[in-house]
């Protein structure tokens, strides 16, 4: 049971990131009919929401890694997104931007994330270090502990995925209401969008597996 539990957690992160980067190659080359940057993109939909001081920055980071800084409130957009104007581009500029209006309002879930995160990068580093002491040195108590941390980072991956769907549908008003994109577009945009959405769920199915898989071997070597 426990390897069919980590084989089906590693499938699931693997169709997922396959999807999304099947989509994103399939859209790159799809140029939108307005033929606007992402860079623009981005600094339209942050000047119609009056988030002047929000920067647009090319970053050097890897393919998607674009991302809104809270701290800085800059958004980091990779050179192809930043310079392009496909389908691709402007729907992940337009999600970054989204996460940048979510911060603006104040939106809840941000806050209780916010919360989280230094147990959660806490948990990420030492989390499966204390799994493997506990099962190689037999101590239940790292094992558990270990097992505590997963479920911390599993928290962080349950309330992360409203964030991100939410910054998508934000994402895809923006798009249609600024006319960025026409309305043969937007479902285009919005397959683009939900693969990398799923990537979040992926995540968070192969946490939840692999607790099941450690909690199945604790509880095997207490009855043993």
């Amino acid at each position: 049971m426990e390897p069919l539990l980590y084989l089906f957690g590693l499938l699931v992160v693997i169709a997922a990131q396959g999807l999304l980067q099947s989509k994103y190659h399939q859209y790159r080359r799809v140029e939108t009919h307005r033929g606007v940057r992402g860079c623009d993109v981005a600094r339209m939909i942050l000047d119609r929401n009056g988030l002047y001081s929000v920067a647009v920055n090319v970053s050097q980071g890897g393919t998607l890694s674009d991302h809104y800084n809270p701290v800085t409130k800059t958004i980091n957009l990779s050179p192809e997104i930043y310079y392009k104007s496909s389908i691709a581009s402007v729907s992940v500029a337009a999600h970054e931007v989204g996460h940048a209006i979510q911060h603006a309002q104040g939106y809840k879930l941000l806050a209780i994330r916010n919360r989280l995160l230094p147990a959660t990068q806490f948990a990420s580093q030492f989390g499966w270090f204390a799994v493997f002491i506990g099962l190689i040195a037999s101590l239940t108590g790292f094992l558990y502990f270990g097992i505590a941390l997963l479920i911390i980072i599993a928290l962080f991956q349950i309330v992360t995925l409203p964030i991100e769907f939410n910054a998508s549908n934000r994402a895809l008003v923006q798009l249609s209401e600024s006319g960025i994109i026409m309305e043969d577009e937007r479902n285009d945009a919005r397959s683009m969008l939900t693969a990398a959405a799923l990537t979040y769920v992926a995540s968070l199915v192969s946490t939840l597996a692999n607790i099941f898989r450690i909690l199945l071997i604790a509880g095997r070597r207490n009855n043993d």
